[in-house]
């Protein structure tokens, strides 16, 4: 007999690999990119008006959690301008400047806007943290009377929010077909759960070519690997792509022997990403940045109250959760600890308008012994 066990499985943020060769304002590796959450803004342009517009658009667009610490960040990003070649720009006010050697900014002290030295630029890069690889950069001529004065930081990081969006948009694969993976007998018996991340491989008709367990239970990496080899997807723009999924192991609640109460409570989330909503102009939820569980509150508990709570969210541009109702009352109480818990929710989203999904929670309680059963 099969063991009874609850699979879940979802993707994760992509690494993608796509056949075309990459331009200078196209990422050379979107992984790292699509998959981030935080990032560590530096600004070495030389001018504090250009980096707090330049932090302004990056906190305004929502999409990365900006963090003090670059060591806690998955990408850091680097305003500055190029120190080797100096050069003239135009600051505040109309007022000139020039950049020295070592890329120090000094205002001139009357304004002189016939200077024959080579008109400055600034840089924006984008690199991984863990690994120190430039992932993007690009640069843009500084701003005058067209573009705004101080505008080149905040024009860069709308250029990068381009990026992202490109980035997000090609690592996308939908799933139309997948294999649940079969929990080994001998690995249940030892009751071994964990999570294994595959590597797999998508051809241009959506078909797996190629997969392989990077990290995870060692004894779960077969099973995964052999229902990964299963899956299609709908055939990427793309190809081929490279993506990293994850298949999560563990027990689910069975029903105990007639006569026994259950004695172990159990809360389940497992929605699928991306959540999208259709509707264009809406942002989409990418990946979980803070989600943590409701509880299954005592008195549902001691009731044996089990069964599935649908709940309906709205998200904000900066990934927060403004809004919660539930669709159809469960219990009373487990509904106002499941609001409780969502409303401090917390996503990685795309740029959009907010938009509003359907979550499921579900609540079962199990006998405290697999042997139980």
């Amino acid at each position: 007999m099969q063991p009874s066990a609850h699979l879940t499985i979802w993707l994760i943020s992509s690494l993608v690999a796509a056949s075309s060769s990459l331009g200078q304002k196209e990422a050379a590796n979107s992984q790292a990119i699509a998959s981030a959450k935080t990032v560590y803004f530096e600004d070495k342009s030389g001018v504090d008006a250009v980096g707090k517009k330049a932090t302004a658009e990056l906190t305004r667009w929502g999409r990365f959690q900006i963090v003090q610490d670059p060591k806690t960040a998955d990408l850091v990003i680097l305003l500055s301008t190029d120190p080797h070649r100096g050069g003239n720009l135009i600051v505040s006010g109309g007022q000139t400047a020039t950049i020295d050697s070592e890329g120090h900014v000094e205002e001139d002290r009357v304004p002189t806007y016939d200077k024959l030295g080579p008109v400055r630029y600034a840089f924006l890069t984008v690199t991984d943290a863990r690994t120190g690889v430039q992932l993007w950069s690009s640069s843009k001529r500084w701003g005058g009377l067209l573009t705004g004065f101080d505008s080149v930081g905040e024009r860069l990081v709308k250029e990068f929010e381009k990026q992202t969006q490109l980035a997000d948009q090609r690592s996308g694969l939908k799933l139309v077909k997948n294999v649940e993976p079969t929990y080994p007998p001998v690995v249940y018996k030892k009751q071994i759960t964990g999570t294994v991340v595959v590597k797999i491989v998508v051809d241009k008709t959506g078909m797996v070519t190629s997969a392989k367990a990077l990290n995870g239970p060692p004894e779960l990496f077969q099973a995964s690997v052999d229902a990964a080899k299963q899956w299609q997807f709908e055939p990427p723009e793309h190809a081929p792509i490279t993506k990293e999924v994850e298949m999560g192991y563990g027990f689910v609640p069975s029903p105990c022997p007639p006569g026994k109460k259950g004695s172990r409570a159990i809360v389940e989330y497992a929605e699928h990403l991306p959540m999208k909503t259709g509707h264009p102009g809406e942002l989409s939820v990418v990946a979980d940045i803070d989600v943590p569980l409701p509880p299954y509150p005592d008195k549902a508990r001691e009731a044996g109250i089990e069964g599935d709570l649908n709940l309906f969210i709205t998200v904000a541009s900066n990934g927060r959760v403004i809004g919660a109702r539930v669709i159809e009352s469960f219990d009373p109480v487990v509904d106002e600890a499941a609001l409780a818990a969502v409303r401090t929710w917390k996503f990685q989203v795309t740029r959009g308008r907010q938009a509003s999904f359907p979550i499921t929670f579900r609540y079962r309680m199990a006998c405290s012994s697999l042997d139980d059963k």
